[in-house]
């Protein structure tokens, strides 16, 4: 079992939403014009979209507020400071802080007026952050 899944697996009331198809993920990256962190692919393949304590992570999903087409598009036109290599992978509500995730995987959190600041290498060791 991956990383990712068996931290998605130990989070506190975890819920999901219908995972889309590859094919779908496939397009998702073709809107964005980027390319998905392997674990970010893993992640919205198997559970399409979470939540849990504290927790709601975008995916590939048909549910526009937790998709990650339309939540990317929607804050990059109210944040510019969004590099266009990156897509929101969460919207911590509060203080306008977004968690953004680039093609390698790392992990970034922006708030509307900054720059990305990088917080952890992986989004497993972020969701390992919020568990602890």
């Amino acid at each position: 079992m991956s990383p990712i899944i068996k931290v998605i697996k130990n989070l506190q009331n975890l819920r999901c939403l219908v995972p889309l198809s590859e094919k779908d993920i496939d397009d998702a990256e073709k809107v964005l014009g980027l390319k998905f962190a392997d674990d970010y692919r893993t992640y919205t393949k198997k559970f399409g979209a979470i939540s849990a304590d504290g927790l709601e992570l975008t995916g590939v999903v048909a549910a526009p507020r937790l998709n990650v087409v339309e939540v990317t598009i929607s804050e990059k036109s109210l944040n510019q400071n969004i590099p266009d290599d990156m897509y929101v992978i969460e919207n911590t509500g509060i203080d306008g802080i977004l968690i953004l995730q680039n093609a390698r995987g790392e992990i970034f959190s922006i708030s509307p007026s900054s720059k990305p600041i990088k917080k952890f290498a992986s989004l497993t060791e972020y969701l390992q952050s919020i568990k602890n």
